[in-house]
């Protein structure tokens, strides 16, 4: 029900990729989406309606933005069909096509009609109408705007998101400042702005993910500590506490779970 498709060349500095999720379901079920450090637009198809994330109610036929978020969000399905889309946007990928400071857009989630948006409602409905498939549509629209716009993206903050994810969130902020040639007040203001994350929460985020792989791969551990200490925690309630927070489960939760089974949504029957 749930895919990832790769951005082309052009779009993949800026993108991370695009995502869909289609399929039956239940009125009541909910899906729990962790936080990935980034920001989408999402689009819902005529048949995807009144699904609920965070409070807002996805109506068909809509595009929505969700900004960066710094814990799991929660979707509650109403009807028994849902067919969304989504574009995930790299940290500061958003910059080259449209200037908004992300730290004001923490974990909220609006109707893109509500701030400058990239999609306008008429490219939405013949989004959903067309029979074209709709990634190659969502792209060619985005490789356009490339070609309009000449914003430039922020390489310092991009150099320092690429550190983190290289070292797996365990990182030092203040090395992180020297490395980009920063002092560390400016450092951790541009990243919030760029990012709508502090240094350090963007961290715990890639950290978190770091520990979930670990948790669903097929490396052989003792038990949970094991796991703690190889992604970097102090212990497992350290552990524990910041899976539960980030996803809304116990880490036992993910060792269950098929090692080929996608957890970027997990839903549960309310």
């Amino acid at each position: 029900m749930y895919k990832e498709y790769s951005p082309c060349n052009i779009l993949a500095p800026f993108i991370y990729h695009f995502w869909e999720y289609k399929g039956e379901t239940r009125s009541g079920l909910k899906f729990n989406i962790p936080p990935h450090g980034c920001s989408d637009f999402v689009f819902t198809g005529g048949s995807a309606a009144d699904s609920i994330r965070n409070g807002l109610i996805m109506k068909p036929y809509h595009s929505y933005f969700f900004g960066p978020m710094n814990t799991f969000t929660e979707l509650v399905a109403r009807t028994n069909f849902i067919h969304i889309i989504g574009v995930r946007f790299r940290p500061c990928g958003l910059f080259r096509f449209i200037e908004i400071p992300l730290n004001e857009l923490v974990n909220q989630g609006l109707d893109s009609q509500e701030f400058p948006a990239i999609f306008s409602q008429s490219f939405i409905y013949k989004l959903c109408e067309s029979n074209q498939n709709p990634i190659d549509t969502i792209e060619h629209e985005l490789v356009r705007y490339v070609y309009k716009n000449n914003m430039d993206t922020e390489k310092q903050i991009s150099y320092a998101v690429s550190l983190i994810s290289r070292q797996k969130g365990v990182v030092s902020i203040k090395e992180l400042a020297t490395e980009v040639c920063l002092c560390l007040r400016q450092f951790e203001r541009k990243f919030k702005f760029y990012t709508g994350y502090s240094p350090k929460e963007y961290s715990r985020i890639i950290k978190f993910w770091n520990a979930i792989h670990l948790l669903k791969s097929n490396i052989s551990f003792d038990n949970l500590l094991s796991v703690a200490i190889q992604a970097g925690y102090y212990d497992t309630p350290h552990l524990y506490r910041e899976v539960k927070r980030l996803s809304g489960n116990t880490p036992n939760a993910f060792l269950s779970l098929p090692t080929n089974e996608k957890v970027e949504v997990l839903h549960f029957e309310l």
